[in-house]
């Protein structure tokens, strides 16, 4: 049982492949922001990014839509991180020369607290509900707990060589700290302040970055060249991944497609994508790449080059979506039927099309499906199902096909007779039922019957005329429903037999009627002196 076990937990660990690799970002425009920067922080609604400088206690801040430093003020000697409370009113910065976390009220750029940490903090993390400020002190081998309502220092933990880059979970009960002196990682338990778990990984484990939804941890790790995956689940480490040279820090994308390492000793940024864990793309960026922060919806970056004095604004195109499959692969011009469309990146679609027949009637799409109701048309054979979302429209290829079929719709027709005597007014009642037995919605219809000569026929809510009676649908008929027309002829006294027979068939209609020879019914009667009537 444990090998059965452990076989397929290293089953489970394995890349799957990758359905479409993430297009790799452009430097859309450079930044020169003040010397070394190191930290970058975007507020929440992504409008300005604070970058650090970790020679002159500088922060810049730059606005995004014209992607020029507007402001800026000064905290401590210098500084690497930088973390912004979720309201965007306060910042938080590591002075690792001062061994002390400024607190800035953004609004006035002015310091409202120096709170004293321990020896050469670096990294800093705010807990999701901004309540908790986490600061690791490489020098110390501790992260320090401030409060953020009091700025006070509420517990200092323990932990591995060297703790640099932090990660905290959605919840808030996980902290992540890269030992780096110890090739490890540190679990700790939030409530309790202690290590939980240990995760060995590469050397220089160096930045952090938790996948969207929490289940993977990556690691850059410095000295490696690589960056390493770690299962949150069972703090056990996936896989590493070879990128470029000095690794000191990722970022996965919001969706969580990617992981962006930036390769200091490279001046490159690695695209990794994350499902099947391979580098998709590696992009030269400016000098000795550091921090990267991404918009919330993953389509602009800014980019520390430590070096380099600035900030590379990186543009994220939306990848074009591609459809795989399609099914059913078939169905009516009538329309209506309700098509999966199976591919990659079909998420926030505006538009699918089946070729010449237009636009979808409905559909809803996921990244991976769209479900989607065929619109009607008079084009017979194959078309091209496509989907457009904002980076594009997917390319027409063999496996979007969907067939159109004329439609068609059988209408069966059911004839019954009641006789009814009665002295000098004898007759029988005729019901015709109409039954349309698909595939699709007959829109109209009409069924006819020849009258037997020298009896009267009436009807409500069919025509007689010229010895032939009409009946036409009132309303379009879906599939299984059915509808009754009446008739009566009038018997009275006749010579002693009379024998008729009365056929009803459909004569018109749309759509056309796959069987049509069926559909009819007959009925035959015989009258004695019209005082006894019979019919089969």
């Amino acid at each position: 049982m444990t090998a059965i076990a452990a076989a397929t937990a290293a089953l489970l660990s394995q890349p799957v492949p990758a359905q479409a690799a993430a297009p790799p970002p452009t430097v859309a425009a450079q930044v020169a922001v003040a010397p070394y920067p190191a930290g970058v922080a975007l507020t929440p609604d992504g409008g300005h990014a604070y970058v650090t400088s970790q020679s002159s206690g500088a922060v810049s801040v730059l606005d995004t839509a014209s992607n020029t430093v507007t402001g800026g003020f000064t905290a401590g000697t210098g500084s690497y991180a930088v973390a912004l409370s979720p309201d965007g009113h306060r910042a938080y910065l590591t002075h690792h020369l001062d061994n002390t976390v400024s607190v800035v009220d953004t609004a006035t750029g002015t310091v409202t607290a120096t709170v004293p940490v321990g020896t050469q903090p670096w990294g800093l993390v705010l807990s999701p509900d901004g309540t908790r400020a986490y600061v690791s002190n490489a020098a110390a081998n501790t992260v320090s707990v401030l409060d953020t309502s009091s700025d006070t220092v509420t517990a200092t933990v323990p932990v591995g060589a060297e703790p640099h880059g932090l990660a905290v979970s959605a919840d808030g009960k996980r902290l992540y700290v890269a030992a780096s002196g110890d090739k490890a990682v540190n679990v700790v338990d939030t409530v309790g302040s202690t290590v939980s778990a240990t995760v060995p990984v590469g050397h220089s484990a160096f930045g952090l970055a938790l996948s969207p939804d929490g289940g993977n941890l990556w690691v850059a790790d410095g000295d490696d060249g690589t960056a390493a995956v770690i299962d949150t689940a069972a703090n056990t480490l996936l896989g590493t991944v070879a990128v470029g040279s000095g690794p000191y820090a990722v970022t996965v994308a919001p969706d969580g497609t990617a992981a962006y390492v930036s390769d200091y000793a490279d001046n490159t940024l690695s695209v990794v994508d994350t499902a099947s864990r391979t580098v998709t793309a590696t992009v030269p960026v400016g000098a000795s790449p550091y921090t990267l922060a991404l918009t919330a919806d993953g389509r602009h970056g800014y980019l520390a080059d430590f070096t380099g004095d600035a900030v590379q604004v990186l543009r994220f195109p939306l990848p074009v979506p591609a459809v795989t499959a399609v099914t059913p692969n078939g169905g009516s011009g009538a329309g209506g039927t309700t098509v999966t469309v199976t591919g990659t990146d079909l998420n926030g679609a505006t538009d699918v099309t089946f070729g010449a027949a237009g636009a979808a009637a409905s559909f809803g799409c996921t990244r991976t499906s769209c479900t989607a109701t065929a619109p009607a048309t008079t084009v017979t054979g194959p078309v091209d199902v496509q989907v457009t979302t904002p980076g594009g429209t997917s390319a027409a290829v063999a496996a979007d096909r969907f067939t159109y079929a004329a439609p068609g719709a059988h209408l069966a027709v059911a004839l019954t007779a009641t006789p009814v005597t009665k002295l000098l007014a004898s007759r029988v009642d005729y019901t015709v039922t109409l039954t349309n037995q698909g595939p699709d919605p007959i829109t109209a219809a009409t069924v006819a019957a020849g009258l037997p000569g020298g009896l009267t026929t009436t009807s409500t809510d069919c025509a007689v005329a010229a010895g032939k009676l009409t009946c036409a649908l009132a309303a379009p008929l879906a599939k299984g429903e059915s509808t009754t027309r009446h008739f009566t002829v009038g018997v009275g006294l006749l010579s002693l037999v009379r024998s008729w027979d009365i056929t009803v068939a459909r004569t018109a209609g749309t759509p056309a009627d796959p069987s049509p020879g069926t559909s009819k019914d007959t009925r035959s009667c015989s009258s004695v002196l019209g005082l006894s009537i019979t019919c089969t």
